[in-house]
């Protein structure tokens, strides 16, 4: 295996190990503890299951790894093809995923706060409504990484489309995955709507899912890259 498809294949590797990571930490975290219509329930599910918190936050943590690491692996497969973007992919996934990396000190909050650690001063509903804001608040720093997914998947959409050895239509769908995401944002915050905001996400999962695919079963074509 030539070293061009080793790379792709370790970068199919980083790409799935991001993909696993945030799907287990959605699923089956937030999606098991979480109840936005009842925050009673929610606390009562986090304090019963303090572990699952705790692994949901590793998960979160280590999806953000696996960003950055996916992007330096990406790098060293489309550098050739335009160093300038390629530089500007990996300073944006950086970018995200430090922020993504800080957004989980608010994650971790509500478990902080419910396990009474210095709320005292509060009764249990103020204490429960508390956590309920820091999760909210969550949540919306989820949302403004969501920029920096945007931009960094705006260059390397760009840079599959010129690079002739990955198929384009894997960098047309990364590109409408950065106007949509984007849309996704300002929806976000400008007129909230989550069915709106899911609609606008979906064909980043079909850009992200087609890429991760070709690259751990079909790698790059040879011919192609050792042409360029």
């Amino acid at each position: 295996m030539s070293t061009n498809k080793k790379t792709a294949r370790i970068a199919g590797v980083l790409f799935l190990m991001m993909v696993i990571f945030g799907l287990a930490a959605e699923i089956f975290f937030r999606g098991k503890l979480f109840d936005s219509n009842d925050i009673f329930i929610t606390a009562e599910k986090i304090l019963s299951n303090i572990f699952l918190y705790r692994v949901g936050i590793t998960c979160d943590l280590l999806m953000a790894l696996f960003y950055l690491l996916t992007a330096l692996a990406l790098y060293q497969l489309l550098s050739s093809v335009n160093k300038d973007l390629a530089a500007a992919m990996v300073v944006f996934a950086a970018a995200g995923s430090i922020l993504l990396m800080f957004n989980t000190l608010i994650e971790i909050a509500p478990l902080y706060i419910l396990s009474g650690n210095d709320a005292g001063a509060f009764h249990s509903g103020q204490i429960q409504s508390l956590a309920m804001i820091f999760y909210d608040l969550y949540q919306h720093g989820y949302m403004i990484g969501q920029i920096f997914f945007a931009l960094w998947v705006l260059p390397l959409g760009l840079l599959i489309m010129k690079s002739g050895f990955i198929p384009t239509i894997c960098g047309i769908l990364f590109v409408i995955e950065a106007i949509f995401g984007s849309m996704a944002v300002l929806v976000h915050f400008l007129i909230p709507n989550g069915t709106m905001e899911t609609l606008l996400l979906l064909p980043g999962v079909l850009a992200e899912f087609a890429f991760l695919f070709w690259l751990l079963i079909r790698g790059i074509s040879e011919a192609k890259a050792t042409a360029n």
